[in-house]
C-alpha cells in the first residue's frame, strides 16, 4: 500500500519540528552522548543558563588566580579533567513538574538523579546546586 501525500507531510512535518525529541530525558541522552565524544562545546550548551554563569565566573577565577597563564574556555576548563562517563544502562522520567524535571540514570549498576530545567523551548541539565564553590 502506497502512502499518502498526506501521511509524507505529517511525517516530514513531525520530523523537522523534532515532536517528542524535545524532553528531559533524550536532551539527557544527547548530552551524554555528547561528553562521550568529547565534543565540550555542544555538551556545555547543554547546561543550564545558571550552570554555565556559575563555571564561567570559576574560569574567570583560574585566570585570575593564574595571572591570566591559563586562558581556556570555561567548557574546556570545565570539561577537561573530567573522565568519560560510562555508559548508560537507562535513563527514565522521575518527575517533571513545570520548567523542571528529574532524569534517574543507571550507569554500571548505580543509579543518579540529574536535574533538567527549561529554557525557552529546550531542557537543560542543571548542575548548579553540585557545583557550587
Amino acid at each position: 500500500m502506497r502512502p499518502s501525500a498526506m501521511s509524507l507531510l505529517l511525517l516530514a512535518l513531525l520530523a523537522l519540528t523534532g515532536c517528542g525529541q524535545n524532553t528531559p530525558v533524550t536532551a539527557y541522552k544527547a548530552f551524554h552522548a555528547q561528553v562521550q565524544k568529547r565534543d565540550y562545546k555542544k555538551a556545555y550548551a547543554a547546561l543550564s543558563q545558571a550552570t554555565q554563569e556559575q563555571i564561567a565566573g570559576q574560569a574567570q577565577a583560574v585566570q585570575q588566580a593564574s595571572g591570566g597563564a591559563v586562558k581556556a574556555e570555561p567548557y574546556e576548563l570545565f570539561f577537561s579533567n573530567s573522565a568519560l562517563p560510562p555508559d548508560v544502562t537507562e535513563a527514565t522520567l522521575l518527575r517533571e513538574e513545570g520548567d523542571k524535571a528529574t532524569v534517574r540514570v543507571l550507569f554500571s549498576g548505580q543509579t543518579r538523579e540529574v536535574r533538567l530545567v527549561r529554557e525557552g523551548s529546550e531542557w537543560k541539565i542543571d548542575l548548579s546546586d553540585s557545583i557550587k564553590p
